[in-house]
């Protein structure tokens, strides 16, 4: 009983504090989001601490490899943003970024900390180890939980993300999806902003 209940918070506890980022500080979201991301994994590490093993293996060619491929998604979804009207909700991304060097090192502990929490509780924990449910299933609510944040591209562009991170867990463990998902997030963020490449102020 203690064990479903433990569950149950685990599960509901993104809804709550993904209100934080995406309403309550919506202008800076990445900072904010730097926040609650390690209380997602710290909540998930102190709950279910055998998930703490998942994090123990990498393979480097694979998360680099892969955080390359979701950003040329990103890129074709940019694009595709911009044909549906729908540019704003990017550019509303971007215009929250601050740039300080507080936010840059927070981007690392939000790519680990999502992957602790997505791909190491929610994954292969709960879907894949207890519920023995497909390990892709947890890239839908990843998506969905964005729905707070009132912009349909995000909860778009999370599906890619959790597929794609979902995959990498699954087949090399969540220390490979942690460091394909900070890479990407410094990638699309910072090194090389879609808005940049595409030709387009944020």
């Amino acid at each position: 009983m203690a064990a479903r209940l433990e569950d149950l918070l685990l599960v509901l506890l993104p809804l709550l504090l993904f209100t934080v980022p995406f309403v309550l500080f919506p202008d800076v979201m990445v900072l904010a989001m730097g926040a609650v991301a390690p209380a997602l994994a710290a909540a998930a590490l102190t709950l279910r601490r055998g998930i703490a093993g998942s994090l123990r293996s990498l393979s480097l060619p694979a998360s680099l490899a892969c955080s390359l491929l979701l950003y040329l998604v990103f890129l074709a979804g940019g694009l595709l943003s911009r044909t549906l009207g729908m540019w704003w909700q990017v550019e509303r991304v971007y215009s929250s970024l601050t740039y300080s060097p507080l936010e840059v090192l927070l981007i690392a502990l939000i790519g680990f900390s999502e992957e602790v929490y997505w791909r190491g509780y929610l994954q292969e924990d709960l879907l894949v180890s207890r519920l023995r449910a497909p390990w892709w299933l947890s890239s839908l609510p990843y998506s969905l939980v964005h729905l707070v944040s009132g912009m349909p591209l995000l909860v778009l562009a999370a599906l890619p993300v959790g597929v794609v991170m979902g995959f990498l867990a699954r087949r090399w463990g969540v220390g490979t999806s942690a460091l394909a998902h900070t890479a990407w997030l410094y990638i699309v963020l910072y090194l090389a902003p879609v808005p940049v490449v595409l030709g387009v102020a944020a």
